[in-house]
């Protein structure tokens, strides 16, 4: 005789595992960046990361009508977010082996219970 489940506690149990284990992972990593531009080795700074964009908004104000004008304005922006983009860097603060098992553990364990309700339950339901 099989022991009947719960889909609903399962779903709640494994929710809850998987928002405590990702706040303590992510609790643990530290995000930092540079503005400025890396390529090929060179890095160019802030100040030189923005000359597009202010070349090409000055160009606008004096032409409106130029497509120029308009591709140097939106690739200044583009080159701004990848610089940002670029240059973010994570960094997993130290924590014992024991602590990062544990997250590990929440984090699938509470995905695969989750997933067992979205994924296999009205499958079970046939089972007698």
């Amino acid at each position: 005789m099989k022991k009947q489940r719960n889909p609903l506690a399962q779903f709640v149990i494994g929710m809850v595992m998987l928002a405590a284990g990702l706040y303590w992972f992510l609790s643990n990593v530290s995000v930092s960046t540079y503005f400025g531009l890396s390529l090929w080795g060179f890095r160019f700074g802030a100040g030189l990361v923005v000359v597009p964009f202010i070349a090409g908004i000055i160009w606008l104000f004096l032409n409106v009508d130029s497509v120029g004008a308009k591709i140097l304005t939106v690739l200044g922006i583009v080159i701004i977010l990848a610089s940002i983009i670029s240059n973010i860097r994570f960094v997993f603060r130290s924590v014992s082996l024991y602590a990062y098992l544990i997250m590990l553990i929440l984090i699938f364990g509470g995905a695969a219970l989750v997933g067992q309700v979205l994924f296999r339950w009205p499958k079970d339901k046939d089972d007698n």
